[in-house]
Parts: structure tokens; C-alpha cells; sequence
């Protein structure tokens, strides 16, 4: 019983480690431009991209999964224990409660407490997710600038951003490691409260919305410090392509393909029939100021989140993020986004004849 117990206290040193400096550096991923033909003027972001690991295998894959779902769990713990096996130099990290509630299942994992949130972003070299677009979003919100490439895995309810099946991880993860994945990088916006010093990253939108006010908002919007319109209404949307098919496409907004980098303005129940949605440019720089004769104040929400009040005369600004997400991606994104936009949003699905499709389900 006594070597037992010294045993099992070795075996929880190697497992509890005592400062995450113990997990070693991440390796900084290479990408490769898939078409060498890029036209005068083209965005390095707009296209896709080979990822590599230059001179070494990557070190740490972080696991985060949507919560209260007895399948993630049983997917997560299985997905852990694959790397385990499979790829043993490779450290698996979990979230703190995430990787408290599977303490016996995977003994090996490691964990980053949440008062040490900034390590993540010094050992992390790749994340798998496990839910839905909620999921995907929150590891955004892990990262304070730069987020490394994430493999998305769809158990969730929509997820449209989510192009691969679980089923299928092995696979998946085995060209991730090996350095044969494709790459998407999706453009994100930061938003900046006037007086300021903290932007935020921002993945699908922002906006400036009433909230629960009773009454109508007025936003002034500038473009490149010009005013280009004084709405009144609900409030105005700000979003990236990835955002197109989020809050902007209830809001009347366009379905903007992953590749054509753009900032979506949309508004948000305007009292005006010609106030239209709007494609800018992705160098334009966007202003929202809650004017000073509105009748109540406004709320900023980034990607769903509350991120407090806007009075009267106070404004946030919005730019193109110098940091996108790096998402792995099927190879052939056209096939896999027209497939997405017919078979989860039903595009342009007549009622008349519900059966027709043109793909086969």
C-alpha cells in the first residue's frame, strides 16, 4: 500500500505542474500561399494557405469544448486520449474546469489557470473545438492579439462555421500535426471605446443597440472621420464576412463569401425605409457616436457580449484587425461554402417545390 501511494503521488507530480512555464513554447506555425498567381492590390489575408510547422512538430494542442453535453464529454475525453497515444510529445491542455471535471479520464492533461490566462497565448500552438459557433467564438476571447490556427469540429446546432465531422478527427488531426492542412484566415475587426486604451477583437460583429431601453437610439455613423449618416432606431451593426451569416443577415445584411474581405454595416430596425446595408472597404475605419439629442443612451455588444454603456457623446471605433483567425478548412472552400449556405441556411429555398436541392442529401 505504501509503494502504491508513493506512486501514485509521482504520477500526480508529472501531472500537476506547479507553473506553466514547465509547457514549453509553442512553435510558430508557417503558411503558404496556395495560389502563387495573387493579383496587384490583393490582401494577403484574402486566400487560402498551407500550414506547415517549420523544424518541428507543434507541442500543444488546446481542447475546448461546449459545456453541459454529455457527447462533447465522451468526444473530448476520447480526442484527448488519441493524442495521447498517437502523438505522446504532444501536451493536452484543458480549460480549468474542463480539465478538473476529467481529472481521472485523462490524467495526463494539463491545465493553465484562469489568473495565468496569458500563457495560452505563449504555449499554444493549435486548438481543437468541440460544439458549435458559440464555441469557435470563445476561443477568441482566450487570446489577446494573435490566436493560433483552430480546428473546428461541428456539435453544436448550426455551425456554419464548422467544416468538419468529428467522425472524421483522426483524419483531420493527423494533417494538422503533419503540416498537410488548409488554412482560412477570417478577418476580424477590433473595437475601441473613445477614451479608451483596450480594443477588443471582434469575430462576427459589433453593434450599438438600445438594449432594453424603451426608446429609440440615435447613432451618428462616420466613415473615415466623415459622417455618413445619422440613424435612429434599434441601433447599427458592424460585421466581417464571417459575421455576414450571423446577427447582419437577420438584420437584412448580405452573405458575404469568407475570401472577399469587407466590414459589413448594417442597421438594426432603422425608422427609415433608405437605410440600406452596406459593404465597405476593409482599410475603412468606422465611427458610431450615440448623439447627444438621443433620448436614452446604447449598449456595445461584441460578438453577443454585453461590453457596457454608450452615453450621449460617447462613440466606439471599429478597424480591420491586424490579427485574423486562422481556421482549418476543407481544400475546396467554394464547393464547401455553397454546400454550407444551401444545406444549413437553406439558401434561396422556394416553398413551392421544398423538395428541390442542388446538391444530394
Amino acid at each position: 500500500n505504501a509503494t502504491q501511494t508513493s506512486n501514485s503521488r509521482s504520477w500526480l507530480c508529472k501531472r500537476d505542474l506547479s507553473t506553466t512555464a514547465d509547457i514549453a513554447t509553442k512553435t510558430t506555425p508557417k503558411l503558404l500561399r496556395q495560389s502563387a498567381d495573387a493579383g496587384l492590390g490583393e490582401h494577403e489575408g484574402d486566400q487560402q494557405y498551407s500550414l506547415q510547422w517549420p523544424g518541428a512538430t507543434p507541442k500543444t494542442v488546446l481542447i475546448v469544448r461546449k459545456a453541459n453535453d454529455h457527447q462533447v464529454d465522451s468526444a473530448l475525453v476520447r480526442i484527448a486520449q488519441w493524442f495521447h497515444t498517437t502523438y505522446p510529445q504532444i501536451n493536452v491542455v484543458l480549460e480549468p474546469a474542463v480539465h478538473q471535471q476529467h481529472s481521472e479520464a485523462l490524467p495526463f492533461a494539463l491545465t493553465i489557470p484562469a489568473s495565468q490566462k496569458t500563457e495560452y497565448a505563449r504555449t499554444v500552438d493549435f486548438v481543437v473545438t468541440l460544439g458549435g459557433d458559440g464555441t469557435f467564438l470563445h476561443v477568441s476571447s482566450l487570446f489577446a492579439d494573435e490566436v493560433p490556427p483552430i480546428i473546428p469540429f461541428s456539435m453544436g446546432t448550426l455551425g456554419f462555421l464548422l467544416p468538419f465531422n468529428v467522425a472524421d478527427f483522426a483524419t483531420q488531426l493527423h494533417r494538422v500535426v503533419e503540416g498537410a492542412a488548409t488554412v482560412l484566415p477570417r478577418m476580424r475587426l477590433v473595437i475601441q471605446r473613445s477614451g479608451s486604451d483596450a480594443p477588443v477583437h471582434v469575430t462576427n460583429e459589433a453593434s450599438i443597440h438600445r438594449g432594453t431601453y424603451p426608446h429609440l437610439t440615435t447613432i451618428s455613423c462616420f466613415l473615415d472621420d466623415h459622417l455618413l449618416t445619422t440613424s435612429v432606431g434599434d441601433g447599427i451593426i458592424v460585421g466581417t464576412p464571417t459575421g455576414s451569416t450571423a446577427y447582419a443577415l437577420s438584420a437584412g445584411g448580405p452573405i458575404v463569401h469568407p475570401l472577399v474581405s469587407s466590414i459589413v454595416l448594417a442597421p438594426v430596425c432603422p425608422r427609415s425605409l433608405s437605410f440600406r446595408p452596406l459593404m465597405l472597404p476593409p482599410t475603412a475605419v468606422v465611427r458610431l457616436q450615440v448623439h447627444q439629442g438621443s433620448r436614452g443612451h446604447a449598449t456595445a455588444y461584441v460578438d453577443g457580449r454585453d461590453c457596457g454603456g454608450i452615453m450621449q457623446g460617447e462613440s466606439v471605433e471599429i478597424r480591420r484587425s491586424q490579427f485574423p483567425l486562422l481556421c482549418v478548412n476543407r481544400d475546396d472552400l467554394a464547393k464547401g461554402w455553397a454546400q454550407d449556405i444551401n444545406q444549413l441556411l437553406k439558401f434561396n429555398r422556394t416553398f413551392s417545390h421544398p423538395h428541390e436541392t442542388p446538391f444530394d442529401e
